[in-house]
């Protein structure tokens, strides 16, 4: 089962949904099936379709625009990790059933520094 995770500062999952055969709708406002309070996605930003056994993030004319690992997109055919940036918003794309157990905050190493997990880095 493939998931949209919605990732926290810290690059951690703070939030996740499961994707299904139906369209799920992001953006700030009713009606959307994933709601986030960011003043720089549009009502209706984008969506995620399914295509046979692929998904596909589409941008539904949002004021900013919606990115896959930097490259603006209107429409993209979405990988295991890919990175979609909306407003000031950041989601991954799983396609196999996310570790709930991932630590929801950074590891550290001495003097304070932040060590990213090896999938995170690779999204940077």
């Amino acid at each position: 089962m493939a998931t949209l995770c919605l990732l926290g500062n810290d690059g951690a999952t703070a939030k996740q949904w499961e994707l299904a055969d139906a369209p799920v709708t992001v953006g700030r406002s009713d009606p959307v099936d994933v709601k986030v309070d960011d003043e720089g996605l549009s009502r209706r930003h984008f969506m995620v379709v399914r295509e046979g056994a692929d998904y596909v993030v589409r941008d539904l004319s949002s004021r900013n625009g919606t990115w896959v690992h930097g490259h603006r997109a209107v429409a993209a055919r979405l990988h295991h990790n890919d990175c979609v940036l909306a407003g000031h918003t950041l989601f991954r794309f799983c396609d196999d059933k996310v570790d709930t157990t991932v630590a929801s905050q950074p590891l550290s190493g001495p003097h304070g520094t932040r060590i990213l997990r090896p999938e995170l880095a690779q999204m940077e």
